[in-house]
């Protein structure tokens, strides 16, 4: 009897059937022991300071800058924050 058969009580592991050992079907924490990551959250990135932000929101909960682009005067095109020229008509910003 192995070292681990005596820790565990003789049931350590061997090929005795049964589907459940936690790798297949049913989750569990894969081979190698480090559990799965947690599943990703949507956010959006803000232009500021990069900090993530729930998707939705207005200002951006670490620098409180804006997270909705503004609208070139001119011709309406979203203009991301800090761009100098809209990229539809190329009016200037006042960024």
């Amino acid at each position: 009897m192995g070292l681990l058969d005596r820790i565990l009580g003789g049931h350590g592991g061997g090929h005795h059937g049964g589907g459940h050992g936690g790798y297949g079907y049913g989750g569990g924490m894969p081979p190698g022991g480090a559990p799965p990551p947690p599943p990703a959250v949507p956010s959006v990135a803000c232009p500021t300071c990069r900090a993530p932000n729930a998707p939705g929101a207005r200002f951006c909960q670490q620098c409180g800058g804006s997270l909705i682009a503004t609208a070139c005067t001119q011709c309406g095109t979203a203009v991301p924050h800090g761009a100098k020229f809209c990229a539809q008509c190329g009016k200037a910003t006042d960024a």
